[in-house]
């Protein structure tokens, strides 16, 4: 069975099918955060991703009317030092407190719209672990806040000695995530190499579809104009990050916004305008890219990648063989 299809989150009258690219907002790197939702709100027409730290601290306002659905983050992200794979280093980043009583408040509170259905994520903070299955129960319990929602759960390491998640755990309880609607990791908790993160997501997909599952797996902090493909073919179907807010996709690669200036806009061009620019082309880029994916969901074919399809294909082949394929 074909790892790399096309799923559907939630009910069918949603209508939410994968694959799904997802621009976040988040105040970590972007602290005039409002402004830069304020600019974009025009182009982003599509899933967006807001986390409930932000909310909480009002550093964004909602309601959000703008996405065609919302997915509400966990605060883990903001409320820690750590960085994602695409971080340029968010040095000046203090984290403020955040704790599971503030994530349920935003919750609670949270006005849904019938046009931007809410994806609700489980809570995360960076010094709070848990097994697997106490994961699974806190998550649980946390969506029960809210029933007309949809639910993500998002997996960590068990330990706060562990840097990354555990999949055997996680697939010997697939049978307890059958209550959520998505089921989430992040990219750089998922393993060491682009290898072996390929070869995690399709161990967990296998493992779900051995038991009829087809939940879609969302890895946080991964858009970007390769690895996100590359996730992808290893079963992976929703996939978020502030990428396309710090760099400038072309031509499938992810370049400094500053070099796509000098490249397409006058010398002259001041930074404000230059972020703006690729703000929007980088919304359609993305769309472009979720054309492609859909197209090699339905055939399977690797040219359906405009870009680096030979190194797709070949990574695929090397993870199967990984997987002993």
């Amino acid at each position: 069975m074909r790892l790399a299809q096309q799923r559907r989150i939630g009910p069918v009258d949603l209508d939410l099918q994968t694959p799904m690219l997802v621009p976040s907002y988040s105040s970590k790197g972007f602290p005039d955060l409002q402004s830069v939702v304020d600019v974009t709100s025009d182009v982003v027409d599509g899933p967006a991703l807001f986390s409930a730290y932000d909310v909480h601290y009002q550093t964004i306002k909602p309601p959000f009317t703008f996405p065609s659905v919302c997915f509400l983050d966990s605060g883990g992200y903001e409320a820690s030092k750590d960085h994602e794979l695409s971080d340029v280093g968010d040095k000046d980043h203090v984290p403020q407190k955040w704790e599971r009583s503030f994530h349920e408040a935003v919750v609670r509170d949270w006005a849904a719209s019938p046009a931007s259905p809410t994806v609700i994520i489980s809570f995360d903070h960076p010094k709070e672990r848990h097994p697997v299955a106490d994961q699974i129960a806190l998550a649980r319990k946390g969506a029960e806040l809210r029933p007309d929602l949809l639910k993500e759960i998002l997996l960590k390491p068990e330990t706060k000695d562990q840097i990354l998640v555990q999949i055997p755990p996680i697939v010997a309880s697939v049978n307890d995530l059958r209550s959520f609607d998505v089921i989430g990791l992040t990219e750089k908790e998922l393993g060491t190499s682009t290898l072996d993160r390929m070869a995690n997501i399709a161990r967990l997909r296998r493992a779900m579809q051995a038991v009829g599952m087809e939940t879609p797996i969302h890895i946080f902090g991964s858009l970007d104009t390769i690895s996100t493909l590359l996730y992808f073919v290893a079963g992976a179907d929703i996939f978020d990050g502030l990428t396309w807010l710090r760099y400038a996709y072309v031509d499938g690669y992810t370049i400094y916004k500053q070099n796509y200036g000098n490249l397409h806009l006058p010398v002259s061009t001041k930074t404000p305008m230059i972020d703006a620019h690729c703000w929007f082309k980088n919304h359609s880029y993305l769309r472009d890219m979720e054309l492609e994916m859909q197209r090699f969901a339905s055939t399977g074919d690797f040219g359906a990648f405009k870009h680096h399809s030979e190194i797709i294909k070949n990574a695929h082949e090397n993870m199967l063989s990984r997987l002993g394929d």
